[in-house]
Formats: C-alpha cells, structure tokens, sequence
C-alpha cells in the first residue's frame, strides 16, 4: 500500500510504541487498537501510522505513466491569445474587487436585482458583481485623482447576475476602458479581438446597453442574444464617478466568445502592385446606422477592397435636417496586376449602386 520494502517483522517496532499491539507471525500480523485511539478504526488507519513513524520522507514517489500528453484546452488557448492581443495594443490588465458597495451598480447606470453577501467583510463590499465595469471605472478614477490620465484597462473575470435557481447566472466577461479615447477606439480594439480570434458580431445601434452612451454605443449581437457592447460609457456615468475624461468601453461574454467556433485562418498572398485610393462621400439620414452604409459599400466594391476608412462626418443646412455626410477612403488593390481606370470606375458605380439602395445619396 505505501509502496516500501517493510516486512510484517518490521511492524511491531513502530506500532508498539505507540500503544498499538501486534501479534502473530508470518506475513499475517493481528494489531490491536488502544482505547485511547478512536479515530483507528479500519485496516488503512494502522497503515497510516506506520507510515508515520516510518517517516513520510522516506516514503518514494510514485508518478503514474499516461500515454496523454498534457496540454491547454482549446478555451484557455484562445483566452490567452486575447490576453496577447489586449497586452500588445497597450492596455493593461486591472483586478479589481468583486464585491460591490450596494449603490456602485446604480452609479454606473447598472439597475437591477443583484445578490448580496450575507457576512461581508466591510458594509462596503457587499454586493457581488454584475458587470466588471463599475471596477474599472473606480480605477480610472483612482488613476485620475493621482494626475495619470489616458488609463487603458481590462479585465477577464467572473460576473453574478442573479439566476433563476439557487445560483447565480455566473459566466466569464471581458471589459476594456480606454480612458481619454471615443468609440472608435473601442471598435479598433473589438476588430483586433475579432481578427485574432476568428469571430464576429453584427452591431446593433438600435439597442444601447444601459450606462452607455445614447448615440456612441451599440450591441455586438451574434445570433439571438447579445455578445456584448462597445461604445463610450454615458457622460452622466462618468461624472457620478469623477471621470472627466470621455471612456471607450469594450464588453464582452466570454463564455459565448471563447466558446465559439473560430473561422479558419486562410493565407492571403501579399501584392506586389500598387494600391489605389478612391474617395466617396454620401448622405444619408440620421437614423441609418453608419455601419450599414460601410457593409454596402464592401459588398459594392468586391474582391479589390483592401480597406475602407470613415474619415469626416459632416452636418450642415445643405444636406438638410436629419442628414448627415459620411466620407470613406477606399483603398484597392489587385494581387495580380495594376489597376486601370476601368477597374476603379467599375468599383466605383458598383459601391454607388450598393449605397444607392440603402437611401444614401452619392455627394460631388
């Protein structure tokens, strides 16, 4: 059993001692228990206190063999790519407390039932989490008060919305604050995650979570429940925390992401031809999203979109009220030649075509 080279001879030297009896001989030994020893009660307790007295160092070690080689699953490896990815764009990553005063959810725009600690250790920590921004918002705070401003955070962590049952809906989240940045900043990051992980999401601006900003932020919807938010946090948010600085938020539900399916990586040969830049700018109304405008203009444009960039917004009494103008620089490039002036042209009544049906009107 202890894997030693002990012989029934060798028991009675280290039982007796201790008022346990042995008697017998040959490789069957009869061990008598002591009164005063209740706790000894089947074979394997006198086992122990042999090994105890033989002394636990002198004990060898037994690894067993496996034929399975160990190794991280396939959701810590992808966890720690989006760690890799968060690290390398400069952001740092903050642990902030998981418990909560009672009123810090509500400061940040978060209503709703949570759960709360029935000992706490501090009256100020008693509420568990629902959401990892309240934390990174006291963060910033923190950084803003000791004259550190442009604070880039995130954090992976656990979050408790109550659930219907005895336990809480505890899932795996992601938040990224980008103090001093606006949403654009936070749609970088999003890309970055998305490309390296192999996922998407469709962005929803008819629905803003709560906290964030009305007409900065939107929902990553990917099927039929939300994935996520991005955007800027509400000013009316920052100012209850003593932010004055604008905060790009990034969220995430880790367990719907990291849980996903990657897209295969495909290998894309490097042009050698030169790219060429082709400038378009359109009105459309207010309440279409720009994120449609872009989509119709990749689809409009075809296999020769390199990228596509939205450099000026602009309202004014020549569009009229409810418009506004949206300017995108297109860059194209064939893997296989250079472009010609047809080429361009085709691309570009195919992206006027594709905005034209979506009510943007292309401006001169």
């Amino acid at each position: 059993m202890l894997g030693t080279a002990l012989s029934a001879d060798d028991l009675a030297p280290l039982l007796d001692p201790i008022g346990f009896t042995v008697s017998g001989t040959g490789d069957t030994r009869t061990v008598a228990i002591p009164s005063w020893r209740p706790d000894s009660t089947e074979e394997i307790d006198v086992i122990e206190e042999v090994a105890r007295h033989y002394g636990y160092e002198r004990v060898g070690k037994t690894v067993p063999k496996s034929t399975v080689h160990g190794a991280l699953s396939v959701k810590q490896q992808r966890r720690r790519r989006l760690r890799e990815v968060l690290l390398g764009l400069g952001i740092s990553e903050a642990m902030p407390n998981p418990f909560l005063a009672p009123d810090t959810l509500a400061k940040a725009g978060l209503d709703g039932p949570t759960i709360s600690i029935t000992n706490p250790l501090v009256v100020e920590e008693s509420v568990l989490r629902t959401s990892l921004r309240p934390g990174l918002l006291q963060a910033i705070a923190y950084n803003e008060s000791h004259r550190a401003t442009g604070v880039k955070l995130f954090e992976i962590g656990h979050v408790y919305p109550p659930g219907t049952g005895e336990l809480p809906d505890e899932y795996e989240a992601l938040c990224v604050v980008l103090a001093g940045e606006e949403a654009p900043a936070a749609m970088a990051v999003w890309r970055e995650i998305a490309t390296a992980l192999g996922v998407g999401a469709r962005i929803d601006q008819s629905r803003v979570p709560a906290g964030l900003h009305a007409t900065r932020s939107a929902t990553l919807q990917a099927g039929k429940e939300p994935t996520g938010a991005v955007g800027e946090v509400d000013p009316a948010v920052l100012q209850r925390f003593e932010v004055t600085e604008r905060v790009a938020i990034l969220e995430l539900n880790l367990d719907e992401v990291l849980g996903r399916e990657p897209k295969p990586a495909t290998w894309k040969p490097v042009s050698k031809y030169p790219s060429s830049d082709l400038d378009l700018a359109f009105a459309l109304a207010d309440d279409v999203p720009a994120e449609k405008l872009e989509k119709a203009i990749r689809q409009g444009v075809g296999k020769l979109l390199v990228d596509i960039e939205l450099f000026d917004v602009f309202r004014g009494e020549s569009l009229g009220d409810g418009r506004r103008s949206l300017a995108y620089r297109v860059r194209l490039q064939a893997p296989d030649r250079n472009l010609t002036d047809t080429d361009i042209a085709e691309v570009r009544r195919g992206a006027v075509a594709a905005a034209t049906k979506l009510g943007a009107e292309l401006r001169g």
